[in-house]
């Protein structure tokens, strides 16, 4: 996909509604990379139901700096692009490389509206899994795998 990014699913257990991508950040001038997007997929579980909007995100630079418009913004955008995509009733799950820990103002604003699942270890705690489905069954941290950074796992109840 675009930005390196991508989102992989069971087709055996989901159908897959709609996807796309669309940009909600930009690299500060300081450390330009480019924009920084969204990408997404709204999935619904073929024996239950229960509707998914579930994004990747990586997120801009310099770290912990929310890009060139700052923290607040990138926050805003990603809930615009959850807003604009998510109907009633679907779980949202928010994941990636926010370039942003824990105290960034963009993962502050973030878990202001969405669950903190899980953050992992790299670069100080840069990588997230939020949601909006606050039944969490499990966490874990799958190593690097040859990464910089640590692969994420988090089981929802939905």
């Amino acid at each position: 996909g675009p930005h390196a990014l991508c989102i992989a699913y069971r087709r055996a257990d989901w159908h897959r509604i709609a996807d796309s991508s669309q940009d909600v950040a930009e690299d500060r001038a300081d450390q330009w990379y480019g924009t920084r997007a969204g990408m997404w997929v709204r999935i619904q579980h073929r024996q239950t139901g229960q509707t998914v909007l579930f994004i990747n995100h990586h997120g801009p630079l310099p770290l912990n700096s929310g890009g060139r418009c700052g923290g607040e913004a990138t926050a805003f955008n990603l809930f615009r692009l959850m807003g604009t995509h998510a109907q009633e009733g679907d779980v949202v799950v928010l994941v990636g490389d926010f370039n942003a820990g824990p105290g960034s103002e963009t993962v502050r604003e973030l878990r202001g509206r969405l669950q903190a699942t899980f953050t992992g270890n790299a670069f100080g705690g840069v990588d997230h899994i939020l949601s909006s489905c606050p039944a969490v069954a499990g966490t874990r941290n799958l190593g690097s795998g040859g990464s910089d950074h640590d692969a994420l796992e988090a089981v929802l109840q939905l």
